[in-house]
């Protein structure tokens, strides 16, 4: 199965430059599009990766407008029969892209596989979506699970998306600037009758936000979530969807702004 990955350049330059040298002894015969959110000239990154294609949007246009430029032209090979999105501080520690792609064979309604995702909270046993508050909660365990899971949930950092998923869901909902867009094709896909996995074979380490503050990643997840409220309300989405909203997250803020403040 050729596989695309469709990695997005923002934050530091060292991390996206220790992310491609790692992806290059992995990658194989499959294809890289890289995809430029910065004003830097990138050019010698793409040249890591023999055969890079480069976006080079030279501006922040968010993830999923960015990921959507890499689907978009990675779709255009109709030999590519899945788009894997990688961020850009995560390493395939274990396993391979091959591993990966059997988990399709094993599971034939599967449309997005994952790897286990390892960071400093331990090892992520994908997302359960919970609809009276919009949000999906993720296991973390001091182990990697045994066996493949089916999950309602899996990171956009890590996520192999197979070709007729995109054919028939269509891209990342880029209303969604950051945040909640995974959460959204999960549903999608889902809702069309596909499954979603993690195939515990494979396992990336995983540097979560690196080069963002918390502060403003909360703002991001706030304003994303209100959209995902609103998208989805009645259908995937309970109405207490709302007064979480309206209570959790100016909370979280006031008491970020608060420690910001006495640091």
């Amino acid at each position: 199965m050729k596989i695309a990955v469709v990695m997005l350049h923002f934050g530091k330059r060292e991390t996206t430059e220790n992310c491609l040298t790692n992806l290059a002894k992995k990658i194989g015969d499959n294809q890289l599009y890289l995809v430029n959110n910065t004003p830097e000239d990138v050019a010698s990154l793409a040249k890591i990766i023999p055969g890079t294609h480069l976006i080079d949007n030279r501006k922040n246009l968010g993830f999923a407008r960015g990921v959507n430029q890499g689907i978009t032209a990675a779709v255009k090979d109709k030999a590519v029969e899945a788009i894997f999105l990688m961020n850009n501080d995560l390493v395939l520690a274990i396993g391979s892209f091959d591993q990966l792609a059997r988990t399709y064979t094993k599971y034939p309604r599967a449309g997005i596989v994952a790897p286990v995702l390892h960071h400093a909270g331990g090892y992520d046993w994908g997302g359960t979506f919970n609809k009276w508050t919009g949000m999906v909660k993720h296991k973390n365990w001091e182990n990697k699970p045994k066996t493949t899971l089916t999950v309602d949930h899996v990171a956009g950092a890590a996520m192999l998306i197979k070709r007729d998923v995109v054919e028939k869901i269509g891209l990342l909902d880029e209303r969604f600037f950051l945040y909640f867009e995974d959460l959204d094709y999960c549903l999608r896909a889902t809702s069309a009758s596909y499954t979603i996995h993690i195939n515990s074979d494979v396992v990336a380490e995983h540097e979560v936000s690196a080069g963002s503050s918390l502060l403003r990643r909360t703002r991001y997840q706030w304003v994303s979530h209100r959209k995902f409220v609103a998208k989805h309300l009645f259908t995937l989405v309970s109405p207490t969807a709302y007064l979480y909203d309206m209570v959790f997250y100016p909370l979280v803020l006031i008491k970020l702004t608060i420690v910001g403040r006495s640091l």
